[in-house]
């Protein structure tokens, strides 16, 4: 790879020379043995955790996604070798390893209401524009990387290459009000580092019409959590009967289906479908997952959902891209449009059959009504009793030292202290602070 890449912007002493890993390998493994990786076996993916052992987390998604995300590098680096300037398996499946690691408790519920939580505080303030204080997962990450999860005293983060950092950076836009992705401010250095000659940071005019230029390790990682998120959702919402095969048949569950593609095809950058097209397409999957007759269910599911995925996969290829200086920012990732069509078709299955859900539903509403409590709770002990006592003493230099800062810090720290939080942090810290109790999505409403 083009040593370019392979900078850190910390100096470290040299490694051991008995230790003969790439580069790409010390930032896989660096993210594998940190304290956030960990904590995503307690995040929820689309079942809350502790329903069933079956269902996936956030950690074991990851995983799923990162080991596409190396399946696809090691495919592409057969068919075109000059990708090896600028790719190795492992730089794929390192970002692949990362890219979850900021949501929060009670997934994307979690994450909304945080950011709504720090604007709140930025509209009490009367913090405008870039000023405002925004949370959001893939910024989150970003940060952990870089700034808050601790390796060493000599720096901050972990000290990750520059390939690797910019194969996180999905969407490298300025933090403002108007926009929904977004680094934070106080990255913004590290960012710029990470994307240097390659990329640059757009600013909120761009957001909404600008699609990104990414390096080629972020779109593989782009299209893995998409191939891993679109197809695993669908096998797990099958073994929970949330979904059954039948149901792609039918022609209401079809025509949502089809809204939800509609509301969010310009966003995926699918071509647009008639109503008979995806009913289509449905059909064709049902064909496909629809169980035999006799037989073990289960293994012709998952034989199902693997022959899928697998060409999903294998559909991909690269293509140079011209005018540019830096190896990582050359190349374009095609994914062809049925492929595409497929995965975000699933997405909007997952909608209509989980996402939508009263009992799923409900769960989002409890997880966001806990997240915003406690906000609240703490936000008050911070700034009106200047106590950390309810915080980990692991944790507690970082609100002593934004207890200096007023509110806009204290804002902060509490944010990142609860998004830190597994589900069930957050749920037996409620019931500490407030006798609530826990639920679980199969309980009857």
């Amino acid at each position: 790879m083009d040593p370019f890449l392979l900078q850190r912007r910390y100096p470290e002493s040299p490694a051991s020379p008995k230790d003969h890993r790439h580069p790409a390998e010390r930032d896989r493994d660096r993210i594998l043995h940190s304290s956030a990786f960990r904590r995503l076996q307690g995040k929820t993916q689309v079942f809350g955790i502790g329903q069933a052992d079956f269902y996936r987390t956030r950690l074991t998604h990851s995983i799923e996604a990162a080991q596409i995300a190396r399946a696809i590098a090691h495919n592409l680096l057969m068919e075109q070798p000059l990708l090896q300037r600028c790719l190795v398996p492992e730089l794929a499946e390192a970002a692949a390893l990362a890219h979850d690691l900021g949501h929060p408790p009670f997934g994307h519920a979690g994450e909304q209401t945080l950011d709504a939580c720090m604007m709140e505080v930025s509209r009490q303030a009367h913090l405008r524009g870039k000023k405002t204080l925004r949370f959001e997962g893939n910024a989150q990450t970003f940060h952990i990387l870089v700034a808050a999860e601790p390796k060493s005293p000599a720096y901050p983060g972990l000290n990750l290459t520059r390939s690797t950092l910019a194969g996180v950076l999905k969407y490298p836009f300025e933090q403002d009000v108007r926009n929904d992705k977004f680094i934070f401010n106080s990255d913004l250095p590290t960012a710029q580092w990470a994307l240097q000659k390659g990329g640059s940071i757009l600013d909120k005019r761009s957001r909404p019409h600008t699609r990104p230029k990414t390096s080629i390790a972020c779109q593989i990682l782009d299209w893995a959590d998409d191939c891993a998120y679109s197809i695993h959702d669908v096998e797990d919402a099958l073994q929970a009967q949330f979904l059954n095969p039948g149901d792609l048949e039918d022609v209401r569950f079809a025509k949502r289906v089809f809204a939800h593609y509609e509301e969010t095809r310009a966003g995926e950058t699918v071509p647009v479908l008639s109503f008979s097209e995806v009913r289509e397409r449905l059909v064709d999957l049902e064909r496909r997952i629809r169980p035999q007759e006799s037989g073990d269910e289960r293994a012709h599911r998952k034989s199902a959902m693997r022959n899928i995925l697998n060409d999903l996969i294998t559909s991909v290829s690269v293509e140079p891209c011209s005018g540019k200086r830096r190896a990582d920012f050359s190349w374009r990732l095609v994914v062809p449009d049925e492929s595409r069509i497929l995965s975000v078709l699933c997405k909007s299955v997952i909608w209509e059959a989980v996402i939508t859900d009263p009992r799923v539903a409900a769960m989002s509403a409890k997880g966001r009504e806990i997240l915003r409590d406690l906000f609240h709770f703490l936000m008050e002990e911070v700034l009106e009793k200047k106590s950390g006592d309810l915080f980990p003493r692991y944790y507690r230099p970082i609100i002593e030292d934004c207890l200096k800062g007023g509110q806009m810090e204290a804002a902060r720290a509490v944010c990142n202290f609860l998004a830190l939080l597994t589900d069930m942090d957050a749920l037996r810290l409620h019931a500490l602070l407030r006798g609530s109790k826990a639920s679980s999505i199969f309980d009857f409403i």
